[in-house]
């Protein structure tokens, strides 16, 4: 059975899920092949300003733009499917609340993992022209050297530690929308804001944690920027792993012992 709910809530978010990334990755393939492309980068400096930094505000506005419209259909999902008028069906079957939670994590796991790999692929997209490349090459010993690694390593680095905390952001919106519920009223009011609660006490417990490790210590040496990345993301990593346990037990009691629709 489980399979099954996974299945139907990776149905009911296809359409829209594939509709924003298909059209994320043409604006990408449209904005290589007409903008990237006529880029000169043997061109003076001063004249690639302009260019380059267009292109870093388009992508960190597209990205940023379907990172939320993803967050958000999970989070729909979620909440129509549980505690919505859909969720007295969803109640009624014979399953386990815990085992509607699952199929949710899963669901929501698999929508926020594909939504890095498409990102991921679009960045590739832009940045993989020949004359990027050319340019690149001619001075990748150096970037190599001073990061630690080179540039395509250290993405995927990038990439791997965003797709494993892809579990934290979404057992957080479940841990809201659940803790919402608690209340009496406005309900969807509560958890936007138990959301928004939750993340900035997550931050000022993660910079308390890190200062008090020192790793916030600026005055300390690094060799190469690789060092320093993995030093704060390592530490982050095993923190989103024991804030998705604690996200976990909370929820898993909530679905067990205190949902109420009414």
């Amino acid at each position: 059975m489980l399979g099954k709910l996974i299945k139907y809530d990776l149905k009911a978010s296809a359409k829209i899920f594939l509709l924003l990334h298909v059209l994320f990755l043409l604006v990408c393939a449209a904005a290589r092949f007409l903008f990237m492309d006529r880029i000169d980068f043997h061109a003076p400096a001063k004249t690639l300003i302009a260019p380059i930094t267009a292109m870093i505000v388009l992508g960190t506005f597209l990205i940023s733009a379907l990172s939320l419209c993803t967050s958000l259909l999970i989070t729909f999902r979620f909440y129509r499917n549980l505690f919505s008028r859909e969720g007295y069906l969803s109640w009624t079957l014979p399953v386990s609340g815990i085992t509607h939670l699952w199929a949710k994590i899963i669901s929501g796991y698999l929508l926020a993992a594909l939504d890095m790999a498409v990102m991921y692929a679009g960045i590739l997209l832009l940045v993989t022209g020949r004359n990027v490349t050319d340019a690149y090459q001619s001075i990748a010993p150096e970037i190599a050297g001073s990061v630690g690694m080179p540039l395509s390593s250290l993405g995927l680095w990038i990439f791997a530690f965003c797709v494993v905390g892809a579990l934290s952001s979404v057992l957080l919106i479940y841990f809201s929308i659940c803790i919402g519920q608690l209340f009496p009223a406005h309900r969807v009011l509560c958890a936007i804001a138990v959301y928004f609660i939750t993340s900035f006490v997550i931050q000022i417990a993660v910079l308390v944690i890190m200062a008090a490790l020192g790793l916030l210590d600026h005055s300390a040496e690094f060799t190469t920027l690789a060092d320093e990345m993995f030093t704060l993301l390592v530490p982050n990593t095993v923190f989103s792993v024991i804030l998705c346990i604690a996200q976990y037990a909370a929820v898993h009691y909530i679905m067990k012992r205190k949902v109420n629709l009414i």
